[in-house]
């Protein structure tokens, strides 16, 4: 099963490298900064797929790996990251992000308005939405740039700590 998957993986890269339209459209794609990468490169794709995980907005992962792309970051990572929301997950952290935006804006929570309304209906878009996109936007972007901060710092600060430890090793095997 292993090596039937290391195959397959192994035919879509060969196919992923013939692509004509991403050799003409995405010329620096076969850099190995996207696919292996180095800390810079897994620090900023843990920013990117934070940040685009939060974004109210369909097809994140495409966004993460667009990002990926321009900054220079680790595609798969920033990928991966933007799938943390997906249908089954989408609703609970979206939500968390409009009580954030809520508690951060000062403005009452409008929940209770949808209640015998069917969430993202027609009807509750006429009638809901124009009353909590602020707070819901705002809060999951804010989120969003905070968790990739943190993820961007614990792994900058996880690659430093794993080169001094390092640096502590050779140190004591030169005693």
């Amino acid at each position: 099963m292993l090596r039937y998957l290391r195959l397959k993986i192994h035919q879509i890269g060969r196919k992923t490298k013939q692509s004509a339209f991403l050799n003409k459209y995405f010329p620096r794609f076969k850099d190995r900064v996207y696919w292996a990468g180095d800390r810079k490169s897994f620090a900023r794709a843990g920013f990117i797929g934070s940040f685009c995980m939060m974004l109210p907005i369909p097809f994140q992962m495409v966004l993460g790996s667009v990002f990926a792309y321009y900054l220079r970051a680790n595609i798969p990572l920033a990928t991966a990251l933007a799938w943390v929301t997906n249908p089954l997950t989408m609703w609970p952290i979206w939500y968390g992000g409009y009580k954030f935006g809520v508690w951060v804006l000062g403005t009452p929570d409008l929940y209770h308005l949808s209640s015998n309304i069917p969430i993202a209906s027609e009807q509750w878009f006429e009638e809901v939405f124009p009353h909590i996109w602020q707070a819901f936007y705002f809060g999951n972007i804010m989120l969003g740039l905070m968790i990739g901060g943190v993820l961007y710092t614990l792994i900058a600060y996880f690659h430093w700590l794993e080169a001094f430890s390092a640096v502590r090793e050779r140190i004591q095997s030169r005693k």
